[in-house]
């Protein structure tokens, strides 16, 4: 990087150059770099003027995307989301995109050094599980299958799994294959680390044999499955609808993964907040439903990344008058606010959560997405606001 000039050294180096003297002649007078003397004499830099930052190309809108994008999982991979930001225009490199991290405190300082560094014990590496020479004996079958609800989290299923046939956890790990301790006591059971790859097809089978499923329909549901590809949508943890999965007869919450842009259930008109979240019944305010909708036919013109990002440029724009005072809150959300409220009140979240004024703003800000998407949100991604 060109190091800062005092303006009159500069102006130095510019007027000896006018002067017939070589650009190595004057570095060596000078005591500078050639490459700092070239950067004056060939006009790269104006003598009295700052050196740009490596971090311009980090902007506040990459920042705002990546906050909440580590809102909506926690356990998001710094590789995954780096990706992501490339697809919206993201030039800088690799280092760029840490020091932006940190420069906007998006990652506490143990998550940062953990996404640099391998979490999944080597196989060779003393108290880790032996993954690929796992054992080829079939686990006996259960006599009660159980459906996969679609994006559930592995414990949760293996947990639902344990239930329905009066046995603990612990009893269906026992007999499966070590990749599944592997990955129950993970932090993020999507890393796919290189030590556990191998062993995904067996591991499936494993378990497709003892709860009596298909592979295809086990690998389709579970994310735990899913292939690693840097064009898979990003996505977000939540609870599953309540409504879907007590038709299958499940009453307790059922932990998820679903496509990030994805706000609520449109068959049963409710919102899915966070995992710890229950849903809210969106029947009072159809309009919210409508928006799902019209996000969804954006998708059309444009990827979910830069659907989120115009999500989230317009969420900015309205974080100056929601949490203010209620004075300031304007008429219509209020009204949204009150309907959900009242809807709400027995099984629905606390009436301070969050999920009720995310929810009532909701329309405002996909039209808002909208008419950044028409006017072209992506001709400024590259610099600075």
């Amino acid at each position: 990087m060109t190091p800062v000039l005092p303006q009159d050294r500069a102006e130095q180096i510019i007027a000896l150059n006018q002067d017939g003297i070589s650009g190595r002649e004057i570095a060596r007078h000078l005591g500078h770099s050639p490459g700092t003397v070239r950067a004056y004499v060939n006009g790269q830099r104006t003598p009295g003027s700052r050196a740009p930052s490596r971090l311009d190309k980090f902007t506040d809108i990459f920042a705002g995307y990546c906050r909440q994008r580590l809102a909506d999982d926690p356990h998001l991979q710094c590789s995954i989301l780096l990706t992501e930001l490339a697809g919206l225009g993201f030039k800088g490199s690799r280092a760029t995109f840490y020091r932006g991290l940190t420069r906007y405190q998006l990652l506490p300082p143990a998550r940062q050094r953990s996404q640099m560094q391998d979490q999944v014990p080597r196989e060779d590496a003393p108290g880790a599980p032996v993954i690929a020479r796992a054992s080829r004996r079939r686990p006996p079958a259960l006599p009660i299958s159980v459906t996969p609800v679609t994006g559930e989290a592995l414990t949760s299923y293996l947990a639902r799994l344990a239930a329905a046939n009066h046995i603990a956890l612990a009893e269906v790990l026992a007999v499966l294959p070590a990749w599944f301790s592997t990955k129950a006591r993970s932090s993020d059971e999507r890393t796919r680390h290189h030590t556990l790859i191998p062993a995904e097809g067996e591991a499936l089978d494993a378990l497709a044999h003892l709860a009596g499923a298909n592979p295809d329909g086990l690998a389709r549901a579970l994310p735990v499955f899913a292939a690693a590809a840097g064009d898979a949508v990003p996505d977000r943890a939540a609870a599953a609808c309540h409504r879907c999965t007590a038709r299958r007869g499940i009453r307790e919450p059922v932990p998820v993964r679903i496509p990030a842009h994805h706000r609520l259930c449109t068959r049963h008109n409710a919102w899915l907040g966070d995992a710890d979240q229950p849903s809210l019944d969106l029947a009072a305010c159809p309009d919210i439903v409508i928006a799902q909708h019209r996000a969804t036919r954006l998708l059309r013109r444009c990827t979910p990344q830069q659907l989120l990002l115009a999500c989230q440029s317009a969420t900015r724009a309205w974080e100056p008058t929601w949490p203010a005072s209620p004075a300031a809150i304007p008429q219509h959300w209020r009204h949204r606010l009150l309907l959900l409220q009242t809807a709400n009140q027995r099984s629905g979240p606390p009436p301070d959560s969050d999920a009720y004024m995310q929810a009532a703003i909701y329309p405002d800000i996909i039209a808002i997405a909208a008419a950044e998407l028409r006017n072209g949100i992506k001709t400024h991604l590259g610099g600075p606001e």
